[in-house]
């Protein structure tokens, strides 16, 4: 990493493709709410880099693909002021590889954000893909955009955040104040519970009650303080047996992004299980928010 990055930036890659500008336009609307710079970050593989070398790329051509990758960023910059020109936007074009370099770049940013392109959800099946890997190694939150293009910016919907009460998800759960105070919106809390370790506790169908409201118990302390720190942010608890990944992708079709923590647990064991995130990366309809305890 050549150029560093100002602590408390918004990182958007962008690729040339319509999906980055889309979510370079979503980040902006973002850092303009929360009154911090921006930086469009190119990536131009090396020569010896498989993208490069099946392109036929040598020595000479470096020049034109670093020109190349420039017009992108500036095309790119130019969306995000035709909705915003106040915001503080800085181009950076690096050499390497994409995940490579945004995951070195997340070390001082506010966030990361990287466009799921159409292609990425089959990708991640075989080779991986570079929003999978810097969802999982950026230590900053990482906003996997998924939307509208024609639609990118924020609109009035909630958002919504799944708490398990893993140190991951009391990230997502800041995160989300932080955005809906922003974007003057509401929260959606939501915790899904159907612990299989609980079933040998229960002698009778009866105790699901019993259980239903610890659960829901659980979920007000997990929210403890949160309100008072965001007075003006509306906010909705809502607790559902289920599984979590299905319970929270149908909720996504009323919220405009997800949040989730890096990993769930089990909430007697503490073992972690993993899958809710990385399906959510696959299949939300909408922008997921990838948090990590700090």
């Amino acid at each position: 990493m050549s150029t560093p990055v100002g602590s408390g930036s918004i990182v958007v890659g962008i690729d040339g493709t319509s999906t980055a500008v889309a979510a370079a336009r979503w980040a902006g609307a973002v850092a303009n709410r929360l009154h911090v710079p921006m930086v469009l970050l190119g990536v131009v593989p090396s020569v010896d880099h498989p993208l490069s070398v099946a392109a036929g790329a040598t020595t000479n051509l470096m020049p034109e693909l670093r020109a190349a990758v420039r017009d992108r960023l500036e095309r790119a910059r130019q969306a995000v002021l035709s909705d915003h020109p106040q915001v503080d936007i800085h181009i950076v074009t690096e050499d390497g590889a994409p995940a490579h370099e945004l995951i070195e770049h997340s070390a001082s940013a506010r966030m990361v954000v990287v466009a799921a392109n159409v292609g990425d959800r089959l990708s991640t099946l075989l080779l991986g893909s570079t929003a999978l890997t810097v969802a999982n190694k950026a230590p900053c939150p990482v906003v996997v955009w998924r939307g509208r293009e024609d639609q990118p910016l924020p609109d009035e919907r909630p958002v919504l955040v799944g708490v398990d009460g893993s140190p991951g998800s009391s990230a997502a759960v800041a995160q989300a104040f932080e955005l809906a105070a922003a974007l003057d919106v509401e929260v959606i809390a939501l915790h899904v519970w159907n612990d299989p370790d609980l079933l040998q506790w229960i002698p009778a169908p009866g105790d699901w009650a019993t259980l239903a409201t610890q659960e829901k118990e659980l979920l007000s302390e997990r929210m403890a303080g949160w309100s008072e720190k965001y007075p003006d942010v509306r906010v909705t608890k809502a607790i559902q047996k289920g599984t979590p990944t299905q319970v929270l992708l149908e909720r996504a079709n009323d919220a405009q992004l997800v949040l989730t923590g890096s990993r769930g647990h089990n909430r007697l064991t503490g073992l972690f299980v993993g899958s809710t995130s990385q399906n959510l990366l696959h299949h939300a309809p909408h922008p997921v928010i990838i948090c990590r305890e700090q």
